[in-house]
């Protein structure tokens, strides 16, 4: 094992709330992966005998159902497992589309600066005054409802937060004597990004888009709760389905939004973690912001802390 997986582990082993998002994570990408397989019921089969049947730990629950069925018979652990390739593959899908742009094009504002620093930022204003849901929902009339475009309007919108980042992030490295040296050796650009610039970029990205799949989530079940992203497998459209039997059958709709709950908190706590782990100066930054409020020069000089 090497030293990064060392230390992943040792930072993971005393963070309880990293453990449980770890966890969660793990299981909403097996159920990604392997649906098929480890799904009970076939998700879109009608069966009206078995419709309306409430979750195991209810009276007249069974185990065939341990989550119960929704007024077609269908079985809402089986909805939930599909239903998270539609949600889960949509968010990540549409964030490394996001990643890419983002890290592309934060690098040539950040490195290059100019009249290409000025343009992408500009575009970056623009791009933050839309909603995406708005976005989203002219993009859908325009090419019509399926999941791809729901994708592209993730990625086409989602790239602001990496650009902004890597962007902030490449003016500090720039800066550094290891670069500047490298520039005077006469290192071509391109070089000196992908030996030093990615690198180093890696920790901010990877927290960036872990954060950033949550949200992609919460919007792709929104634009499935109003039937517009083409699919009929999904957490955001079982939710939908079911308040018209929230009074019958509370677990068609309950379910479902417990997963984006899950979801959402996962990946939040994940990056939170990620954050910790990878920029340590960071979190300590942030730690004396929270016990410190302004401190006076003395008192920050007894506290270890630097004006």
């Amino acid at each position: 094992m090497n030293l990064s997986g060392k230390r992943f582990l040792s930072a993971l082993k005393g963070n309880y709330l990293g453990q449980l998002a770890l966890v969660v994570v793990i299981v909403l990408l097996t159920m990604v992966l392997f649906a098929p397989y480890i799904s009970p019921h076939d998700p879109n089969k009608f069966n009206l005998p078995e419709r309306n049947k409430p979750p195991v730990f209810l009276m007249d629950g069974d185990w065939k159902y341990p989550l119960g069925t929704d007024p077609h018979g269908r079985d809402v652990l089986s909805r939930i497992i599909h239903g998270a390739r539609v949600s889960l593959g949509t968010a990540t899908a549409g964030v490394s589309i996001a990643v890419f742009l983002g890290v592309i094009l934060g690098i040539c504002s950040g490195y290059l600066g100019g009249v290409w620093d000025s343009a992408i930022m500009r575009s970056v204003d623009v791009l933050l005054s839309i909603p995406l849901i708005l976005m989203a929902l002219i993009v859908v009339a325009i090419l019509g409802s399926h999941l791809i475009n729901i994708i592209i309007v993730m990625g086409a919108a989602g790239w602001i937060w990496h650009a902004r980042i890597v962007r902030g992030n490449v003016l500090r490295i720039r800066e550094e004597q290891y670069v500047l040296a490298a520039i005077n050796l006469g290192t071509p650009k391109i070089k000196i990004v992908f030996l030093h610039l990615l690198p180093n970029l890696y920790g901010p990205i990877m927290v960036t888009a872990t954060i950033q799949i949550g949200y992609m989530v919460i919007l792709e079940s929104g634009l499935s709760f109003f039937g517009i992203t083409g699919s009929t497998l999904s957490w955001g459209w079982d939710i939908a389905f079911g308040r018209s039997y929230l009074g019958t059958a509370w677990w068609v709709s309950s379910f479902p939004g417990v997963a984006i709950f899950l979801s959402v908190f996962s990946f939040n706590l994940l990056g939170d973690f990620l954050r910790d782990l990878l920029d340590p100066q960071g979190r300590q930054i942030t730690k004396a912001c929270l016990l410190y409020t302004s401190p006076s020069p003395r008192d920050a000089t007894l506290s270890g802390i630097p004006s």
